[in-house]
């Protein structure tokens, strides 16, 4: 099944966007999708320049294009492998702006962490994910090959069936294992300061209805999808923080999350959710952010 028609990937010429764009020559290889590979100018980058000689701006974006297309070619061994695009402005609201009007469906961004946090994204990547019509796949791990394991975070707001079902789909298409994880904070690991009786909180057979029920959630909204799927409820103070090391102990590749999760109808376009948040900002591995499908 092709998925894409136009792949647009973001080019700062670091060891990040290389990785990216091996990721999507692979994904658009796959579709037989028109690749674009797009750095976006900011003034820092050509102010010594410009304060000292008189250039047209057509000449330095011409620069930057040729540059493009020798990163393209020494990374992928062909300069033909992706349009070279070079534009002046803000990197992430460029790079939006450009998929949106260029028919994207799936913009690609390298992520590459800090020393204090190996895993950790920048402001640029994360307002990519936080803003963008399309989906964005943000790599991670030097991870330049298939996905060996999948993972769909859900949080059963309306995101999650989308989530699901494209989880799915690439765990199909990478003949990858498939994971589905619902991390929890169940009401009786939650403190209130409502003066009634909690005490049914702490009964077992609470404890193994709510279970129950979770569990049964998770396998209906999975029943449908064309690969077999392993369920996971994980209860924890702080579900981003049991996603995390959710993904870690399993080695996964590639995790899939919805953007806006259970936030309020006027401003979910433009939240990502806490959960999502703390992924797209410590996830271990490459990730999938899944808009909302009316964010415009």
């Amino acid at each position: 099944m092709k998925y894409f028609n136009r792949i647009l990937v973001g080019i700062d010429f670091s060891p990040a966007s290389a990785r990216a764009l091996k990721q999507a020559q692979r994904i658009a290889s796959a579709d037989d999708a028109e690749l674009t590979a797009l750095h976006v100018i900011v003034a820092s980058e050509v102010e010594d320049f410009t304060r000292n000689y008189t250039v047209p701006a057509d000449s330095i974006q011409d620069s930057f294009e040729s540059e493009i297309s020798d990163f393209v070619e020494r990374e992928t061994g062909s300069p033909d492998t992706a349009a070279s695009e070079a534009i002046f402005g803000i990197p992430y609201h460029e790079l939006t702006y450009w998929a949106e009007t260029h028919d994207s469906d799936l913009l690609v961004i390298g992520s590459q962490g800090s020393g204090k946090q190996p895993h950790g994204v920048g402001y640029f990547a994360s307002k990519c994910a936080r803003h963008a019509k399309i989906p964005v796949l943000l790599t991670r791990r030097k991870h330049e090959g298939v996905f060996r394991s999948v993972v769909a975070c859900v949080d059963f707001s309306e995101s999650t069936q989308e989530v699901l079902e494209i989880a799915a789909s690439i765990a199909v298409d990478e003949a990858a294992p498939l994971h589905v994880v619902h991390a929890v904070r169940p009401p009786w690991m939650r403190t209130t300061h409502v003066l009634y009786n909690s005490q049914t909180f702490e009964d077992d057979a609470y404890k193994a209805q709510f279970r129950e029920l979770l569990n049964d959630q998770m396998e209906s909204a999975c029943r449908e999808l064309p690969v077999k799927a392993v369920t996971h409820v994980v209860e924890h103070n702080s579900p981003a923080q049991a996603l995390i090391h959710f993904l870690q102990e399993n080695d996964s590749d590639l995790a899939v999350v919805g953007r806006s999760g259970k936030t309020g109808k006027l401003i979910k376009a433009f939240l990502l959710g806490s959960t999502a948040e703390r992924l797209i900002h410590h996830s271990p591995c490459s990730l999938r952010v899944v808009p909302p499908k009316k964010s415009s």
